[in-house]
Order: C-alpha cells, then structure tokens, then sequence
C-alpha cells in the first residue's frame, strides 16, 4: 500500500509522525501546530460521510494537511480492526456484513480510544 503513496506525501506524513512524537501536535491546515487530538473528530466526521456516502468528497484544503492525513490513517486502522472485529471470520470487506449502525459505533469506539491514546502519549512540557 505504502508503494501507491507519492514520495513527497510519505515525507510529509513522517514529518507530521516526528512532529506528533516530539511535541503531541501535527501541522495543522494553516501549517502550524496544533493538537493532533483537536483533529480527531474532524478525521471522524469524515469516516461517518464515507459511511452514509462512500463517493462522499472532502473539502482538499483539510484533506490535503499531513496532520488531518495522518489523523484520519491512525482513526481508520482502528475503525477497520474494530469493524473486523464484528464481521464473520475472514471478512476482508466488513462493510457488507455490518449495518451503517454497527460501522458508526465501532467510529465511535476507535474514536474514543485514539483519543486516549493521544492524550497519553503527549509529552509533559
């Protein structure tokens, strides 16, 4: 997957990882930094959209931000796991086997446990 993703966004998501690791922000769509846990409901929003409407479009300006990018692939890898976790053994799309429902409160579980994870692992200035 890593192979599909230009070089120069790859960049720019390690550039927001070491941000995010150093300091608990990432770059924020003006370009400074701002809490990476402010961006996840933003990131949340934008899965419950794809949930509703998958051709549902994001406003690029917002989707373009490495810190908004980087947000949004931490939430869908938990939503995804979780997900997983309720579709029948095997699945590799639980989307069709999980109503809308059940897809928004599994957003709302990764979601809550991000948010967590963040807060925790933020550093004490």
């Amino acid at each position: 997957m890593s192979k599909a993703i230009p070089k120069e966004c790859m960049a720019l998501l390690k550039e927001a990882s070491e941000m995010f690791s150093e300091t608990g922000c990432v770059p924020g769509i003006d370009g400074e930094a701002v809490p990476a846990v402010t961006i996840v409901p933003d990131a949340k929003e934008y899965i419950s959209e794809t949930i509703d409407d998958p051709e549902a479009i994001y406003d690029p300006e917002i989707w373009d931000t490495s810190g908004f990018a980087l947000v949004l692939s931490w939430l869908a890898q938990k939503w995804l796991r979780k997900c997983h976790k309720l579709a029948p053994r095997g699945t590799k799309n639980p989307e069709q086997y999980l109503t809308k429902e059940q897809q928004k409160a599994c957003l709302d579980s990764a979601a809550a446990e991000l948010v967590r994870e963040i807060t925790q692992q933020r550093p004490l200035n």
